[in-house]
């Protein structure tokens, strides 16, 4: 069957493809990335599928709570409860602190009060001819009786008086240089 009788036979078109070089190595290329990093590819996905499933509720919660909040800003009535609570809040505060002020204010007026007629039984004693109180406040120990100052605490050393630290800290522990003299071989 060959073309001895001069007509040429028409030939089937083949397909081809235009890109066979880039979807093989496109391809391979990938096959190589799994193959060198497949555990860690999965290792990836089943962490992030693991902390999606975790975490979930919590940005569930997360969002339904921001459309609370923003429902929350356009309720006008809702709005001036909460700033109505608010100065109540605030004026209980103030009261509050005011209190506290008024106390203060009387406790020092109370010690004012003391301290004065303390100097003027101070000078009225010492018209009297007692001389002033002495102004060293009594221990509890009944040093007031007798008039002295209290006497000082003992201070202890700072180190032990048997302690040198250029010593060494014992006999196992001190240092001792190497010898000085050359090989030890006799001669």
């Amino acid at each position: 069957m060959g073309d001895a009788g001069g007509e040429a036979s028409p030939q089937p078109e083949v397909l081809r493809n235009e890109y066979p070089a880039l979807v093989t190595s496109v391809f391979s290329t990938g096959v190589e990335v799994i193959q060198s990093y497949g555990w860690f590819l999965l290792a990836g996905v089943l962490l992030l599928l693991y902390l999606r499933n975790k975490f979930q509720a919590t940005w569930d919660k997360m969002q339904k709570s921001r459309e609370e909040e923003s429902y929350k800003k356009y309720d006008v009535g809702a709005t001036q409860s909460r700033l109505e609570a608010m100065e109540r809040s605030r004026q209980r505060m103030q009261e509050q602190l005011d209190a506290q002020a008024e106390e203060y204010i009387e406790k020092q007026r109370k010690k004012e009060e003391e301290k004065r007629k303390q100097k003027i039984e101070d000078w009225d004693r010492h018209l009297e001819g007692k001389g002033y109180r002495s102004k060293y406040k009594p221990n509890e120990d009944g040093d007031e009786a007798s008039g002295h100052l209290p006497k000082p605490k003992p201070k202890k050393p700072l180190r032990q008086s048997d302690y040198n630290p250029l010593m060494g800290a014992g006999s196992s522990g001190t240092f001792r240089p190497a010898r000085r003299g050359g090989a030890g071989g006799g001669g």
